[in-house]
């Protein structure tokens, strides 16, 4: 059975994580000024995470292979309404321009789950180290590629002494 890393938004992380430990963090989640976000990390650098306030919650999971990545997207399957839409998390912005727990995550109306659906989808993770079958999981791969692609584009480009300098002093 995989051992996981239990983070939660502004507490201590725990490893190994229980699934009681994985039980209470997503129940934390529904506490008007608790935390917003979580994931469990295996230890080959797997992972699943929630994130959401007020009852709208987002579930993602990423399976590493090698240098690539699958990244998925939980998403209900009773609802195949694609609209999009946002949830929101994060007590602090990590980038300053947010407010108190008010950082989007974009998402489809399919994709926003309620607390019930996070614990079974973390549960059933921690479990058994896949992602539930009561779910439909949209495969996000190509847009995290983009990003990666796009984000990669800021190396050194050129190397040359600047205007001015001797090269002698």
């Amino acid at each position: 059975m995989a051992r996981y890393r239990l983070m939660l938004e502004d507490h201590a992380d725990v490893f190994p994580a229980s699934l009681e430990a994985v039980q209470k963090a997503v129940s934390k989640l529904a506490i008007p000024e608790g935390p917003t976000f979580l994931n469990l990390t295996d230890e080959n650098g797997n992972w699943a995470q929630a994130g959401g306030t007020e009852g709208r919650y987002r579930v993602e999971a990423r399976h590493v292979y090698g240098e690539g990545f699958q990244h998925v997207m939980a998403s209900r399957l009773d609802c195949r309404i694609l609209h999009p839409t946002t949830v929101f998390y994060r007590n602090v912005c990590t980038e300053g321009e947010h407010p108190h727990r008010r950082c989007p995550l974009p998402a489809t109306v399919a994709n926003v789950l309620s607390l019930d659906d996070v614990l079974v989808i973390l549960t059933e993770y921690w479990l058994t180290g896949e992602l539930s079958a009561k779910f439909g999981w949209d495969d996000l791969t190509s847009d995290w590629l983009a990003q990666a692609v796009a984000s990669a584009d800021r190396g050194i480009k050129e190397i040359k002494p600047k205007k001015g300098k001797d090269k002698d002093h």
